[in-house]
């Protein structure tokens, strides 16, 4: 009982310094004077996106139309992609030597902090050395001007080492609630508390720092098709319910087991394939349980080329959030299920297009849009409460085990089109 009890009031805690900070970048913002750049001046442009494989998944196709979009108004900024050694694979193919844009590497060190008072810590040693660097130079202007743009939303340590070796002018989303810090470290910050979703984020930072008046914004619209691999030539059948991320992103294993029995009821002509990630943590528990004869537990052998292909090859695939589902969500109908991350942040950019937007029981929500020109179906579900920060630290598992099945089966019914 007590330990229930501090554990709620440790969550508690958590939701009212949310509220607080988020005050308080909002005031830092109101009284900052962004400066505008104009991006036909600038030498170098740094991209930096040195982080994990589904960020880089997310980020590339903007990184890709902006690239193009620079470059057709008069942009001739080399431009530096910083991977890192995970995710560079991804956007190696980004890099053209005679366009001069190409990719480097740095290791990221600088990982999310689960711990309150090391978050804390890091935030305000970040603080500490980027204003002593501005006091040491004066915030004098570079000779040679240049933008760097950390897609990452708080990786200090790149930062501060690209600030003290070339003094850019430096842009980034403030992603997560304690984050503020960045408000006060960068010329340029756009705080998306309200959970906006990240490549909404990345435009409305560019339209500022650039004033493009909406032009951007347009262009990245009109685009939109560069987001979705969707492939109607690829025959498509049975449900996918991928079962493998991190640990403390996941569901219940229990509320695993309620899932797919429940989908395998309500879909007994489909079949049901039950896959882990690639270490099979889950595979060695559900291998041997008996289950509908239209389960299929499924081994994870692929490539991550193969891996894709199999899932795309799927008419439906609902999945926790993390880098596997980033792979593969653009290929085939999906639902994205939301735990401890911001919901909207890291739900599918959609454009000008309208989402539907279901409220279920027990806090749970769905969204849903129909991509054209093939009506793909991208749906989201996450669970909103109270007692739940909008990035959980030191997140409990159990809140999640309320998982509406239901809610996820209408999705898949809106999905195959019964």
């Amino acid at each position: 009982m007590f330990a229930h009890l501090c554990q709620y009031t440790h969550l508690f805690l958590l939701k009212l310094s949310s509220h607080l900070w988020v005050w308080l970048g909002k005031c830092i913002i109101r009284m900052k004077k962004p400066r505008v750049v104009d991006y036909r001046n600038l030498r170098t442009i740094y991209l930096n996106r040195s982080d994990r494989i589904g960020d880089a998944i997310i980020s590339k196709p903007f990184i890709k139309l902006l690239i193009k979009w620079l470059r057709s108004n008069d942009c001739q900024a080399e431009i530096v992609i910083i991977a890192s050694r995970y995710n560079r694979p991804i956007l190696s193919e980004l890099e053209n030597l005679s366009d001069n844009i190409r990719i480097t590497e740095e290791d990221k060190i600088d990982m999310y902090e689960s711990k309150l008072y090391r978050m804390i810590w890091k935030h305000v040693n970040f603080l500490y050395k980027t204003l002593m660097f501005r006091w040491s130079h004066k915030m004098a202007q570079n000779d040679e001007p240049a933008l760097f743009f950390d897609m990452g939303g708080g990786d200090f340590n790149t930062i501060l080492k690209y600030k003290e070796l070339y003094n850019p002018i430096i842009i980034g989303p403030n992603i997560f609630w304690g984050s503020h810090i960045l408000d006060i470290a960068l010329e340029h910050s756009y705080v998306h508390y309200s959970n906006v979703n990240l490549i909404e984020s990345y435009i409305e930072l560019i339209e500022k720092v650039f004033a493009t008046n909406g032009i951007f914004r347009n262009f990245i619209y009109d685009e939109l098709s560069e987001f979705y691999e969707y492939d109607p030539q690829i025959p498509k059948q049975g449900i996918c319910l991928w079962i493998g991320t991190k640990e403390f992103r996941n569901l219940p294993i229990a509320t695993w087991r309620r899932i797919i029995l429940e989908t395998a009821t309500a879909f007994p002509d489909e079949q049901i394939i039950v896959l882990d990630d690639h270490t099979n943590l889950l595979y060695g528990t559900f291998v041997h349980e008996k289950f509908p004869n239209n389960v299929v537990i499924e081994k994870n052998t692929y490539s991550p080329q193969e891996f894709i292909a199999r899932v795309a090859r799927c008419a439906f695939v609902a999945w926790v959030d993390g880098g596997g589902i980033n792979m593969v969500k653009y290929h085939t109908n999906s639902c994205f299920i939301n735990t401890f991350a911001q919901p909207n942040v890291w739900s599918c950019f959609i454009g000008r297009y309208i989402y539907a937007k279901t409220d279920w029981a027990n806090n749970w929500h769905s969204s849903v849009v129909e991509i054209p020109p093939f009506w793909q179906v991208i749906a989201h579900m996450y669970k909103t409460s109270f007692w739940l920060p909008s990035f959980n630290i030191d997140g409990n598992r159990e809140i999640f085990q309320d998982f509406d099945t239901m809610l996820l089966i209408e999705i898949i019914r809106k999905s195959l089109k019964r």
